[in-house]
This record gives structure tokens, sequence and C-alpha cells, in this order.
């Protein structure tokens, strides 16, 4: 199963022995931009017991995911939310759990199946689309062909990000890595072969985890 990205922001809520558990996903491209949120619901829940979370964030280079339990007993809340959005092969999203307790303690057993349940439940009710891994290259090419090869690039569902053409074509372009070849075609092709292609290279594959 290949990694999927949810498309909207959903909230779901359960009681357990009187506590009650609000989760919350939302879709994120930045780690910077989860933070700010968690801010946000902070504020607006003053009043609750805990706030748990957990996110993954992938982009071209690498997979970075974080949790925290945020005052709940170690490994009993921010872990298993981030357990639920591993198996559902989530990325580019944060999941938020609010509990407040209801005066009767869940014990450690309790309190895992509760924030693993909330954050389950609330992912059930997103719709994903899937994640692609976008690779980066810089293009040069005779200035006569701008036209025909900026329309060829975006037909294939590459992005200009970057131009800073002069005298020559000088593109920074974004694209499905699975789309390289053609990509190599239609710089052949459209440039009878005056065209470069370079790739941008941003470091291996990887995961990284974060300190709370």
């Amino acid at each position: 199963m290949s990694l999927v990205a949810p498309n909207q922001t959903q909230i779901h809520t359960f009681k357990e022995l009187q506590s009650k558990f609000i989760s919350i996903i939302r879709p994120f491209d930045e780690v910077s931009n989860f933070k700010s949120w968690l801010g946000e619901i902070r504020k607006e829940y003053y009043d609750a017991s805990h706030v748990c979370w957990g996110y993954r964030i992938q982009d071209h280079v690498q997979l970075e995911e974080n949790s925290s339990d945020a005052g709940e007993p170690s490994g009993t809340a921010g872990l298993p939310i981030l357990n639920a959005m591993k198996r559902h092969k989530l990325v580019n999203c944060g999941v938020l759990v609010i509990r407040y307790f209801g005066g009767t303690k869940l014990g450690k057993r309790g309190l895992i199946d509760a924030y693993s349940k909330s954050a389950n439940e609330v992912i059930k009710t997103i719709t994903c689309t899937p994640w692609e891994k976008m690779d980066q290259f810089t293009i040069l090419s005779p200035m006569c062909y701008y036209g025909e090869l900026s329309q060829s690039i975006m037909k294939i569902g590459g992005k200009i990000i970057e131009n800073k053409s002069g005298e020559l074509i000088n593109w920074i372009v974004e694209i499905n890595a699975g789309k390289l070849n053609e990509l190599i075609q239609i710089i052949r092709s459209v440039t009878k072969g005056e065209g470069d292609l370079q790739k941008i290279k941003k470091g291996a594959d990887s995961v990284k985890p974060r300190r709370k």
C-alpha cells in the first residue's frame, strides 16, 4: 500500500468511562504549520486535561514524524496516535486527541486503547489522495523552444517552480519521480538535442524521527 495524504480536516468525539476524547485530523505539508495549529488548539481547548498529538510530514527527501503524550503516562497517547497514522499509511497531516478527564482512571492499557481508538475513528472519516514522490531538475535550452517545452512539461504534470531564464531557458522543474523517462524524451525531441537536464540532488530518502 502506497502513502496517502488526507484532503480535509475532520473531527470525531467519543466517551470512555466518563472521559471525553475529541480527535481532529488536518492536512499539513510543513512542521511549522502543524505547530502553529497545535498552539491554536491549546488556546481553544484551554480547559482540557490533555492535548496529545502526532504528525507525519513527507517531502521528496525525507519523512519527519513526532508525537507527544502531553502529560499522560509515557507511551499511552502520542505513540498510539502515531501508530494509527502509520497503519493507514498517512503522511502530510497531524492528528490531535483532546481529553477531558471524567473522574475515572483508565489505566495504562485503557489509555492506549482509548487514544488508539480516537485516532483510528477520525482517520476513518477522511478521504485521501496518493502521495507522489517529486523530483526537481534544472533545464537549460535555447529560448526558441520556450512555448512548446513549457506546454509539453505541463502535459505530463510537471511544474516550473523557478524561472531564471535570460538569453537561455533556465528553469527548475518539479515532476513526479516516475515521469523521468517522459521528461527526458520531451527535452530531446522538443529541443532537438540542444537541451540539458540535470537532477537537483537533495539527499537520500530517509525517516527522521524528532525529539519532543
